[in-house]
């Protein structure tokens, strides 16, 4: 695992500006200047641990809900109830994103599992592939995370009997509006008629929802988050309209940390886990405070850590927390990466690095592409 200069595409910034992703102020989030080498071992790696993750995952989930510890979650109850109700029922799962740190040498370690609402998608699926046929076409990518979204929304389909797609978010925002556009893009190949509408211009007119075109809502892809839509008044229609929801509701197990010291009771010690608690253990060693439903980097705490001093308090500094021993990213020229691993319908499809210039990946990083070598 390398990091190299590389030279952009002479197109690119007129590729983003037609979709709608250079910045004004010339500092785009996806940039082709630098890019990742890994080689096919450390691609088997990343893969082989991410369907272990994946797996233990699931396990972890369904223990959440036997026992009922949504509380330690930081999930409130009435969504507690309607998650168990939607993995009961078998409710899929489209995609996800893990985080997980990796310096080509040693096991990848879990981060955090974004399971509601992930971005960077089509970064991951469609430009960096781009890249890859346009300045490396003799190399591979691990990458069929297009591919594979096609497929999962046309199994949906069939398995549904459903046609029509809602995609919701708040669509003023870069990245909602980018992979609300692409996920409406694989899901009318896959078949399905699709609608994007502002979160904020779906309504209920007593029966049920609709959407910007006025028409009853039968599917609905949202880029906002569960716990935040437990707090909205129409919160109880959804869970008696029991809407198709994708993510399911259940997914905000898994996506909460609260999830990751429950993965380390069950299997203590795996290789692809750092250890975790509830409690502010000194045990732990050097160790990083999370909230268990922040966001983007927000309100993570770095205690007992030699030169990292703690941060200013930010939107999710009054929630639940926990606990997880420090892994320090690998630094590559000052930048230090994290490699988003994406699962579709279950299964390993690809990877995108992300990197910062600060070790909490932030609103500041950058999506770097990649290419494998033998």
């Amino acid at each position: 695992m390398r990091r190299e200069v590389t030279a952009p595409r002479p197109n690119i910034k007129a590729r983003m500006q037609d979709i709608g992703l250079w910045p004004r102020d010339d500092n785009p989030y996806y940039d082709e200047t630098v890019a990742y080498v890994f080689s096919e071992s450390q691609i088997e790696t990343l893969y082989e641990a991410s369907l272990a993750l994946e797996h233990m995952i699931g396990e972890a989930v369904d223990h959440v809900i036997a026992k009922k510890r949504f509380d330690e979650l930081g999930i409130p109850q009435a969504l507690a109830t309607y998650a168990a109700a939607c993995r009961r029922k078998g409710h899929p799962s489209v995609y996800g994103r893990m985080d997980l740190a990796y310096d080509g040498i040693h096991p990848p370690k879990l981060l955090e599992y974004n399971a509601d609402t992930p971005t960077a998608l089509f970064e991951a699926a469609v430009l960096q592939w781009e890249w890859l046929k346009e300045r490396f076409p003799d190399c591979d990518q691990f990458n069929s995370i297009h591919e594979a979204l096609i497929a999962a929304w046309a199994k949906l389909k069939n398995q549904s009997g459903l046609s029509r797609l809602t995609l919701a978010g708040m669509l003023e925002e870069d990245d909602d509006r980018m992979t609300i556009a692409y996920m409406e893009d694989v899901a009318h190949q896959a078949g399905w008629r699709t609608i994007p509408t502002p979160i904020s211009e779906l309504g209920f007119d007593g029966r049920g929802f609709v959407d910007a075109e006025g028409v009853y809502v039968q599917a609905l892809f949202k880029l906002y988050p569960w716990d935040w839509m437990a707090q909205e008044a129409f919160f109880d229609r959804v869970v008696e309209l029991d809407l198709a929801v994708m993510e399911s509701a259940w997914r905000v197990i898994a996506s909460s940390k609260g999830l990751l010291p429950i993965l380390w009771e069950l299997f203590p010690g795996h290789p692809n886990l750092l250890p975790a608690g509830f409690n502010n253990d000194p045990a732990l060693g050097p160790r990083v405070s999370k909230p268990v439903l922040g966001r983007e980097g927000s309100d993570i705490q770095f205690i007992d850590v030699p030169g990292l001093p703690p941060a200013p308090e930010g939107p999710y500094a009054s929630q639940k927390r926990i606990y997880q021993a420090y892994q320090p990213l690998p630094c590559f020229d000052g930048w230090y990466p994290i490699i988003g691993s994406w699962i579709i319908d279950g299964e390993a499809c690809g990877v995108g690095v992300r990197e910062d210039q600060d070790k909490v990946t932030g609103l500041g990083a950058k999506f770097r592409p990649h290419r494998m070598e033998g």
